[in-house]
């Protein structure tokens, strides 16, 4: 019994020091943020690779790379927009 344990208390041991989500987890970014190491590990188990991330009560999704669209700026010019994919103007 004592052999058991002690083959047990050794395999958890070294699924804790050669977990690969713990050696990557200051590759990801969650909400934000470097990742913890529950939220690394959370990442890992479904093989999310490393990059920036959104964690809500909904589950993951991987957050885009590229920087969000400039804002539009407004003329003062006509005033148009599309239905049905024809345009119309004021």
């Amino acid at each position: 019994m004592k052999r058991i344990f002690l083959a047990v208390a050794i395999a958890t041991a070294a699924l804790n020091i050669f977990a690969p989500a713990i050696g990557h987890a200051q590759d990801y970014i969650v909400n934000g943020h470097s990742a913890s190491k529950a939220e690394a590990q959370f990442l890992a188990s479904y093989s999310a690779p490393a990059g920036h991330w959104q964690v809500d009560g909904y589950g993951f999704s991987r957050v885009a790379d590229e920087h969000p669209a400039p804002p539009v700026v407004k003329t003062a010019g006509r005033k148009c927009w599309y239905v049905l994919d024809v345009q119309l103007c004021d």
